[in-house]
């Protein structure tokens, strides 16, 4: 065998059958990412390691994974006549049995991360969990079957169910004379190419569409649903299955349980206009079943009979059962009204969100009408008890705007305490986090700073003092009585704060999931401890905002906040809505009722001087998937702060941040902003990253690559801002101007590991305010940018 090569190395039929790590594809690639590695700043090693990995997996070759006589799938595509595609193409895409891997930015790099793990060793690892009975799994296992995706090869079978499948879709949305034609392209060795030339041909449209409710015993009179509504619109077969579920739904939630989707048929008469490509449809209502002779049993009105319940207790750790009148309230379910399978379904979500209750049943039974009568159907509730007392334990990350890290927690909860539906619990939570400090500008990588707090909550149905009775049952309003005190000791400072707070919550619209939440009282105690050099650090800034922002505060609040999705077809979202405001009423009571003043003429609530603020802030989200390719979302998020007379300045802990892994992601946590301000400039009249006025927004593209792995293509924009009247001495830089809105993009990968997503994302500043000018813009300048590790999606 002889082998010719432009190598100084020869080759031998040794070095070609090496694993893809030596190859010599990936020996070029590497060698080319190499010089680009060595030929550029050393702050960029990052990316540039980066570029070499992707330059080393993609030389990774399938083929040496591949027996005998298979091959590797390539390419699949769709196509119409004209070579274009079709608007749905990700309809079509879902119906193929078979697609080739998944490409990220043209490597198909879920597969390499695959050919990373050796057969052999994977087969040895799996063999030894099975020898000491466990499932398959192991990091071998994820990294090869979860982030990574195994070699499709073509299956000739699996060719043509898609193509079938293709032609069947195409019939459902219309296209009755649809055909597709396969062509396989094997040129290339071991690989092969599927093309699906689709020929939808003229769309047929609905001609005549009526009711037949012959011996049915049904009327349509009520429906929504309008058989006029689908005259000149596409025959679409899989709209017409929504119609016929959404018409047995109307009936069970009429009075007729024994509807069901088999008893709604459409009848399409397809030979008498074939060649105008018209469908006259009829809507069939079927009774309930025939006699042997043939004759029609329709369906009957039926009402609801006896309603009994009952609760089964647990053998350990008793519990008292539900009260009488919290069941009554909760029971959607009146004996003698129709039947409403809606009505049931409200029921037992109700009943199921009642803490210390762990199962719901709901058995019901037809009940034969003596003459003359209606039938009845009875329903048993038959309600089983939590454990009473439960011992909690939970971890999680902070990853708010200006902390970051791990946190866990130990609580006790008594369920049901006096079966009211009622809770008391407590709660312990440590853990150390990371935050920037103020003294100095350089990021804090590792843990700095430590958190603990312990929290009591009641929680009880209802809003005491109404009784359920003047409560309607679909707002599952709940009232909260809470006790919190907790410490956090950073490098600068400590911080303790009191809170204890009395507020109500409930479901304004079921459908939407629309709650609202007011806390009418909420009293809160602020107390900063300055470490002594940075209390001679902030005498020295001589910064009235600086200091403004840590000083020990008293506050008497009131909340309002109101959430809730919203959907638009393929769209969805949520809005979110919180305002807050203390010291107003105070403020205006504080002569008469003869509080003291401070030396700065601040009125004194139990010797501090009180909070007066108003603070408003909200956010809209948006998702939609985005055919076959991915999904797309966005979030608008702003927040306006002002204070009252009573104070200078917005304590720090009710100010807005930028930056961030939730925020404009080119840029670190309080590393932008406000406004045009420089971050090294610490003795402005700001303080760097903190305003009270923020405007965030972010778009996001999510590909999922496998189960496990997913990519991420994003651009933020927003910044905080100083309001004018914060305070007298606010630099001019750092209030409200378009031209300081900060614009960064990135790429994110994603982890899911089940129980929670381990985000990476690495962002660029595209336009950076905190720059001169002529420096401010991507390219003018040295690159910036921030690489960010997040737990969950940023929206």
């Amino acid at each position: 065998m002889e082998l010719s090569t432009n190598s100084a190395t020869p080759l031998s039929p040794s070095t070609t059958n090496l694993p893809c790590s030596v190859r010599s594809g990936f020996l070029r690639s590497a060698r080319m990412a190499l010089r680009v590695v060595l030929s550029i700043d050393g702050r960029f090693a990052l990316q540039s390691y980066t570029i070499c990995a992707l330059a080393m997996l993609s030389a990774c070759s399938p083929a040496r994974r591949l027996a005998e006589g298979e091959r590797f799938l390539d390419r699949v595509e769709v196509t119409l006549p004209d070579g274009t595609m079709h608007p749905n193409e990700g309809a079509f895409e879902e119906v193929l049995r078979q697609q080739p891997n998944t490409r990220l930015f043209g490597i198909r790099l879920p597969l390499q991360i695959h050919l990373l793990v050796r057969p052999e060793t994977l087969e040895k690892a799996q063999q030894k969990r099975l020898e000491k009975g466990k499932e398959e799994g192991g990091w071998r296992w994820w990294l090869a079957n979860r982030m990574g995706e195994p070699p499709v090869t073509y299956d000739a079978y699996l060719a043509e169910r898609s193509r079938l499948n293709l032609v069947a879709l195409a019939q459902q949305m219309g296209y009755l004379d649809a055909a597709c034609r396969l062509q396989v392209d094997t040129t290339e060795k071991q690989r092969a190419r599927l093309a699906y030339a689709l020929d939808l041909g003229e769309a047929w449209t609905v001609q005549s569409c009526t009711w037949a409710t012959a011996g049915s015993g049904l009327k349509t009179d009520r429906l929504v649903f309008n058989p006029a509504e689908l005259v000149g619109k596409p025959f679409d077969v899989r709209e017409l299955e929504a119609i016929r579920s959404d018409v047995a739904s109307s009936f069970r939630n009429s009075g007729f349980p024994s509807v069901q989707a088999s008893h709604v048929a459409f009848v399409a008469d397809t030979l008498g206009m074939s060649k105008d490509k018209k469908v006259a449809v009829t809507v069939e209502l079927l009774p309930v079943d025939y006699t042997a002779d043939g004759t029609p049993i329709p369906h009957e009105v039926t009402r609801f009979g006896r309603i009994d319940w009952s609760c089964k207790e647990r053998e350990k750790g008793k519990a008292p059962c539900i009260a009488d009148d919290v069941v009554d309230f909760l029971l959607a379910v009146d004996s003698g009204m129709l039947f409403n399978e809606r009505v049931l379904q409200d029921t037992y979500r109700r009943l199921s969100n009642v803490p210390g209750v762990s199962r719901v049943e709901m058995p019901g039974n037809m009940r034969s009408p003596e003459l003359g009568e209606e039938v009845l159907y009875d329903v048993g509730v038959n309600l089983e008890l939590n454990q009473r007392i439960d011992l909690t334990a939970e971890a999680q990350m902070i990853r708010s705007d200006a902390r970051y890290g791990p946190i866990g927690s130990i609580g006790f909860r008594n369920n049901n305490v006096r079966g009211k539906a009622d809770v008391l619990e407590f709660a312990l939570t440590g853990g150390i986090i990371s935050t920037r400090p103020f003294s100095y500008t350089e990021d804090a990588l590792v843990p700095n700073s430590g958190t603990w707090s312990i929290a009591g909550t009641y929680s009880t149905l209802g809003i005491p003092p109404l009784s359920l009775g003047r409560l309607r049952p679909s707002n599952e309003a709940r009232t909260e009585f809470t006790l919190n005190w907790g410490r956090e000791v950073r490098p600068e400072y400590a911080r303790e704060a009191a809170t204890i707070s009395y507020g109500f919550r409930y479901v304004e619209n079921p459908e939407r999931e629309s709650k609202l939440r007011v806390t009418p009282v909420e009293f809160r105690y602020a107390n900063i401890t300055a470490d002594t050099q940075f209390a001679r650090w902030l005498a020295q800034q001589a910064n009235p905002i600086l200091e403004g922002r840590f000083v020990d505060y008293t506050s008497l609040a009131s909340k309002v906040g109101w959430s809730s999705k919203w959907n638009d077809g393929a769209a969805h979202g949520r809005w979110r809505f919180d305002a807050e405001w203390t010291g107003m009423g105070l403020y205006a009571l504080a002569p008469p009722l003869g509080l003291r003043q401070s030396e700065g003429d601040a009125y004194l609530l139990a010797g501090i001087p009180f909070a007066h603020y108003v603070r408003v802030d909200g956010e809209w989200t948006y998702g939609r998937m985005w055919g076959g390719w991915g999904s797309l979302h966005g979030r608008i998020k702003a927040g306006i702060a002002t204070v009252g007379a009573n104070m200078d300045v917005l304590p720090f802990d009710r100010a807005f941040f930028a930056g961030g892994a939730n925020g404009v992601r080119g840029w670190s946590v309080r590393d932008l902003g406000p406004g045009f301000a420089q971050q090294e400039v610490l003795n402005a009249g700001y303080v760097p990253g903190v305003g009270d006025v923020q405007l965030d927004v972010g778009l996001e593209f999510r590909k999922e690559l496998t189960d496990a792995f997913a990519a991420a293509w994003f651009t933020d924009a927003g910044n905080v801002w100083i309001h004018q009247t914060s305070s007298s001495s606010s630099a001019q830089e750092a209030e409200f101007s378009l031209r300081s809105l900060a614009w960064g993009a990135g790429l994110g990968l994603r982890f899911d590991f089940e129980f929670f997503l381990l985000r990476l994302d690495g962002a660029l500043r595209l336009y950076d305010p905190a720059q001169g000018e002529g420096q401010r813009w991507i390219g003018q300048g040295s690159p910036r940018g921030m690489v960010h590790l997040g737990i969950g999606h940023p929206f």
